[in-house]
């Protein structure tokens, strides 16, 4: 292993760029070239190890590539000029499935095709599906999760076999495309766990309030409720089986304040061993590998994402190849059917990531390709993870990124709170957004503010219906942290963010107008009353999506109160700083009402479109712009707004007199 740590070190030398010794400002970097589409990316062997599968850009759109190992030979297997392919997987050694939304509107379309692209076929219509996963010995099927079924071909459609509340497991013939039931939904299954064999083996079925896991030995066996966890009690989830398809791992804080990774025994419903699992951070995820047909490593997101490996032979693989790459993370992300070769990926907060093949045995790294060849890591600013305590005595963790070639001292600060907010958190890694406002010369705080997730369900129960409240306290402390270190120009605060981002923006705006001297809102929620009283609520549409929101969120009638109180919409004469919002026609997560109804509050305050606010919609795009010049044309907005209403500001500049209430 030392010979193989050596000789991976002389190559990586070759590959990664030099160290900068006095990093100097660097130049404006254009806008095209931070949200440009990668050169290539999603890079996935085949089952068998024989070809990579990728995404690549052709006419300006995501299309789907394979490329073929033995022969060196590169085929474009798509040729899609109007929508990105958004995703593939290999369904067996020779077939994928490839996935198509309609203009953002998360409606997906699933087809398979050939690796040399013959016999393309649209597959089996759901309503709604999930992939469970390939059935281990068998390249004819694939197991999916899904309900309002109806076979199609490319010219026809056929009659629905069976329509159904919840999804009902289903083997879909890769060769035709049509799908056989496996298993029926026996009430209210919301989550399928299948075992290696392809088999349906547990289901979770949620109601309003409660989770219950059911059970079955084989396939045909009746279903055994195992056990059953009101909200906010310890728990346990189930992850998938081990090779042998009794080894069941579960992601479980019982007994602890965050989720680790065990093995459980399904038949006596005991828990057993702790596999992984880390104080402050949530383990979830496990890896099998095929060839030794078992769970080999856990992964998660900790200050930064994190691969623990329990098979020794990968733990040395992981040695080598940290040692030959110090500068970056080298995640293992696919091995071949025998493991000679392994496709590894490394990446970092500055490098947004070159695919590599490890061949352990040979003592062999080859460069396969750069996702963004272009970009210059040395261009880029660090990431530098933080943590802080809240006003009552809270924890908090976060990222502050500063800008390359600046003494870090009373910098304009942009604060931004990511999305969701219940679930999703801010991860160490490459971000093009966060560099563009970097390079602008801007400091970057993300904060993962009390309701994120990945720090135990504890810590996401208690931002719920805390929505303008202790969740934005958090923003607002967070920002007087920076200023306090000296960080941050108390005159040049900027508030920016996303779908929940985009809420806390507004939220900043009116709640605490004196903080912040502009505000940038992408696809928010403006009226809370609007996300929680509608019927449908978006892509949420049954008993139980309804249950959370309004659990989450609130209830319109018993918290009618509290909701308009924390509504921006209802404020919109407080906002005194410039504002920009960006929308998508389509958008099924926050519609386009709630900017429109912000715009109307408010002209209807005395503000002028084009002078105090700027109103963006892209008319075929929905939760975020996808098109690469949808893209580019939003965030040159961006840079247009916070060059003429922020960075023109000096530090002597006075904002307006805002009457702030938090």
């Amino acid at each position: 292993m030392k010979r193989l740590a050596c000789f991976v070190s002389l190559l990586a030398a070759v590959v990664l760029h030099a160290a900068a010794t006095a990093p100097a400002i660097p130049p404006e970097l254009p806008v095209e070239e931070l949200f440009g589409t990668p050169t290539i990316s999603r890079l996935t062997f085949s089952p068998d190890g024989r070809y990579i599968a990728a995404l690549q850009p052709w006419e300006k759109r995501l299309n789907l590539i394979v490329v073929d190992l033995h022969k060196m030979q590169k085929t474009q297997l798509t040729s899609m000029k109007e929508e990105n392919v958004a995703d593939f997987l290999w369904a067996s050694n020779s077939r994928l499935f490839f996935f198509m939304d309609d203009d953002g509107k998360e409606s997906y379309r699933m087809f398979a095709i050939n690796a040399d692209g013959s016999e393309p076929e649209l597959v089996a219509s759901f309503r709604r599906f999930e992939l469970l996963g390939r059935i281990r010995g068998d390249n004819q099927h694939f197991v999916v999760a899904g309900n309002g079924y109806q076979e199609q071909t490319f010219g026809r459609q056929v009659a629905p076999l069976h329509v159904s509340r919840w999804t009902d497991v289903y083997y879909v013939d890769l060769k035709t495309g049509r799908a056989k039931v496996h298993a029926h939904n026996p009430g209210n299954f919301d989550d399928w766990i299948i075992d290696r064999a392809g088999v349906a083996r547990l289901g979770v079925a949620r109601e309003p309030g409660a989770a219950s896991v059911h059970y079955r030995n084989s396939d045909g066996a009746s279903w055994e409720k195992i056990a059953t966890f009101h909200d906010g009690e310890q728990s346990w989830m189930p992850i998938g089986f081990d090779g042998d398809n009794q080894t069941l791992y579960v992601a479980s804080n019982i007994g602890r304040k965050t989720n680790a990774v065990f093995k459980y025994n399904p038949d006596t419903r005991t828990l057993g061993e702790l596999v992984y699992g880390d104080p402050t951070y949530d383990v979830e995820n496990i890896i099998y590998n095929d060839a030794l047909n078992r769970v080999v490593g856990v992964w998660y997101q900790g200050e930064r994402p994190t691969e623990v490996w329990l098979d020794e032979p990968f733990r040395g693989y992981q040695r080598a190849l940290d040692a030959a790459f110090p500068e970056t993370l080298i995640s293992i992300r696919e091995a071949s059917a025998d493991n000679s070769h392994l496709l590894v990926f490394s990446h970092s907060d500055r490098e947004p990531g070159r695919y590599f093949i490890f061949a352990p045995k040979a003592r062999k790294v080859e460069p396969v390709a750069a996702t963004l060849p272009e970009i210059d890591y040395r261009q880029m600013a660090q990431m530098h993870p933080f943590a802080m305590t809240a006003r009552d005595g809270l924890r908090l963790h976060g990222y502050l990124t500063l800008p390359v070639g600046r003494e870090p001292k009373s910098l304009p600060l942009i604060v931004h709170p990511h999305g969701g907010p219940y679930g999703p958190r801010d991860n160490w890694g490459y971000d093009p957004e966060v560099q563009f406002y970097a390079n602008r010369g801007f400091a970057v705080l993300q904060l993962n503010y009390r309701g994120s997730g990945g720090y135990g369900d504890w810590f996401e129960r208690a931002g719920y219906r805390k929505w303008g409240l202790e969740m934005q306290n958090d923003l607002t402390d967070a920002v007087k942290w920076a200023i306090a270190q000296g960080i941050a120009d108390p005159k040049r605060v900027v508030i920016s963010g996303a779908s929940y981002g985009g809420y806390a923006t507004m939220a900043g705006l009116t709640y605490t107008p004196e903080l912040y001297c502009a505000g940038i809102n992408y696809v928010g929620v403006t009226d809370i009353m609007m996300l929680v009283d509608n019927p449908g609520l978006g892509l949420d549409a049954n008993r139980t999506g309804e249950y959370a929101y309004r659990t989450r969120i609130g209830d319109p009638h018993e918290d009618a109160e509290r909701i308009k109180a924390t509504s921006p919409v209802h404020f919109a004469d407080r906002i005194r700083a410039p504002l920009l919002m960006g929308y998508g026609k389509n958008d099924r997560r926050v519609e386009i009402a709630h900017g429109a109804a912000m715009v109307r509050a408010l002209k209807a305050a005395g503000r002028v479109e084009g002078r105090d606010f700027w109103f963006y919609v892209e008319n075929r795009e929905g939760h975020g712009f996808r098109r690469a010049e949808a893209r580019i044309a939003f965030y040159k907005h961006i840079d247009e707004f916070l060059k003429t209403q922020v960075l023109s500001r000096t530090s002597a500049d006075e904002l307006p007199a805002g009457s702030g209430t938090r």
